[in-house]
């Protein structure tokens, strides 16, 4: 009975990092070898990350990529273990030379099969179609007694592949992966890879990369499925992981153990990219594993790889008591430890003291010393040049000489400035460009205000407890709340949310809601475009993110 045993190699590249991710790849690959594997699996796209834009249209680059594809294939001269991995690769199609988004796969030597990716996404955060061109059909290979059918990302989304595959001998599907993480999506990739199994009667083995990349976070979350639907083995999320299984040709299949050296490190301690797993995740998507935990760890993630991949150290922001600054420090510190983070508190004479007492103890219980700066004299001086400005300007005027200040500090220092706006603030331009909007990265912009309170209860260790009940504001002027110029955050973020994540009309949100307030919340809505196209990035954790996915003009008279 023919048995293979093959690895799955979960790994966290950086798009055009070539070196860097060669040198993953050969590390994951020795690790195969060592474990007596015939097969090791790395995902979508490996030796230059993804997603790579417009360099995968220089000419140049795809070469480059060639070359380290050729060093693999001399290594694998020495191994008795094949390997399996996504790379950018020309083809020659009505003689013309065409990029595909390719799998190959090597062994001993030389190149025994290039699989093509048959369906390329072309919405959401997906512009595939821009850059290569598909395959007609999916294609199988004979592998050391087995048949494996081998198919890229997309084509596991598309049900016409499965009808093909249908039609085909094989014994084994395994998917490679470079699948962002959204919430829930984890749910809808077992969905359908439940119904490939099912309808095959065969296993699936799941790759999936891992590590964010610019507002994409992936989340790995590699698994082999059993062919009546069975999760066998589930690898973890947000972090490198890598397992081996065996699988025999009637079908059975198993999780082997790792050589000792080389098993699974215990969560809590650090990864190959020096991030420690957060304890708010248990093992993969199991118990423990809860959604605001996946949120947390995503928004972990991103910032982590945003700030290491683009060679920065240190993040400071600041920190005005509130909890939208509170949950973006607890963030930057489980992200990039205590002593890479720099907190200031920069109040004026609307700042009250109970705000600074919660953020004096946030950073104590945090580890980081909170430096106070006053913007008082400044605004006083501002006020003086400038007498007849209108009361929103002279809250403006405060966000803005606090933004000034700010990144003097981060030109100064080198440490990249993170805004702490969220998604139900951005949507209604409750934000001041120049101002609070000032600086590189925002780890929550993805996060409506009412999940950016679940996600602050999971660090409720850190946080105190009156930054979690008191009343949101922005502290601008006297006995100022955010409910002074905005509905409750329950109800504000349920409007938002069917207004941008089920893109729903005036019309239909007002047969659930008071007709005068979603018209009052879409004009607030449709009048903000122009702030969110000059915020700065963050972490994609809806399936609406504003940074990718949401694309609509700024001049539009449109707004039903």
């Amino acid at each position: 009975m023919s048995q293979l045993k093959i690895a799955l190699a979960q790994i966290n590249t950086t798009v055009g990092d070539l070196d860097g991710n060669l040198a993953k790849i050969l590390c994951e690959y020795k690790k195969a070898q060592e474990n007596g594997c015939d097969l090791v699996v790395f995902p979508e796209m490996a030796i230059c990350g993804y997603p790579c834009g417009d360099l995968w249209q220089k000419k140049y680059f795809i070469e480059e990529i060639a070359e380290k594809l050729e060093l693999i294939i001399q290594v694998s001269n020495w191994y008795d273990c094949a390997i399996l991995l996504g790379a950018p690769t020309y083809d020659i199609e009505r003689k013309k030379q065409v990029l595909r988004n390719s799998a190959i796969l090597i062994e001993k030597g030389e190149v025994k099969k290039i699989f093509y990716k048959k369906t390329l996404p072309n919405f959401s955060v997906f512009d595939e179609v821009r850059y290569f061109a598909p395959s007609g059909y999916i294609s199988n290979v004979e592998f050391r007694g087995q048949t494996l059918a081998i198919l890229i990302c997309e084509d596991l989304w598309d049900n016409k592949n499965l009808f093909l595959l249908k039609e085909q001998i094989l014994d084994l599907v395994i998917v490679i992966n470079a699948s962002p993480y959204a919430q829930n999506k984890h749910l809808r990739r077992l969905e359908l890879a439940q119904n490939f199994c099912k309808t095959l009667d065969k296993n699936l083995i799941y790759v999936n990369q891992i590590g964010a990349q610019d507002s994409l976070v992936f989340d790995g979350s590699s698994f082999v499925m059993k062919k009546d639907g069975e999760v066998l083995l589930q690898m973890r999320d947000f972090v490198e992981d890598f397992a081996v299984v065996e699988v025999a040709k009637d079908g059975g299949v198993s999780i082997l153990p790792l050589t000792p050296a080389l098993s699974r490190k215990g969560r809590g301690s650090k990864n190959e990219l020096g991030l420690t797993p957060s304890p708010l995740a248990g093992e993969g998507w199991g118990e423990g594993s809860t959604l605001q935990a996946q949120n947390y760890n995503a928004c972990v993630l991103g910032l982590h790889d945003y700030i290491h991949k683009n060679n920065f150290q240190k993040v400071m922001l600041g920190m005005s008591g509130g909890i939208d600054s509170a949950l973006v420090a607890a963030i930057a510190v489980d992200a990039l430890g205590a002593e890479n983070v720099v907190l200031y508190a920069l109040p004026s004479r609307f700042n009250s003291q109970s705000s600074m007492d919660d953020a004096l103890l946030c950073a104590k219980n945090l580890g980081v010393k909170l430096e106070i700066i006053s913007i008082e004299t400044m605004f006083e001086a501002a006020l003086q040049t400038l007498p007849q400005i209108s009361s929103l300007a002279k809250e403006n005027l405060q966000s803005r000489l606090r933004g000034n200040i700010l990144m003097a500090i981060s030109n100064t220092s080198g440490a990249l400035l993170l805004t702490t706006g969220n998604k139900s603030e951005l949507a209604c331009g409750y934000a001041t460009i120049y101002g609070d909007m000032c600086g590189a990265f925002n780890p929550i912009k993805d996060l409506y205000k009412t999940e950016i309170y679940q996600l602050a209860q999971l660090k409720a260790d850190v946080i105190p407890a009156n930054i979690l009940t008191k009343a949101p504001s922005a502290e601008l002027r006297e006995n100022q709340k955010d409910s002074d110029s905005l509905p409750e955050y329950e109800i504000l973020d349920k409007i938002l949310f069917t207004l941008i994540e089920e893109q729903k009309s005036v019309e239909e949100i007002s047969k659930n809601f008071d007709e005068n307030l979603v018209k009052k919340i879409a004009k607030l809505f449709y009048s903000s475009e122009y702030k969110r196209q000059q915020a700065v990035m963050g972490p994609k954790i809806s399936n609406m993110a504003f940074d990718a996915e949401r694309r609509y003009q700024i001049t539009n008279k449109f707004t039903k």
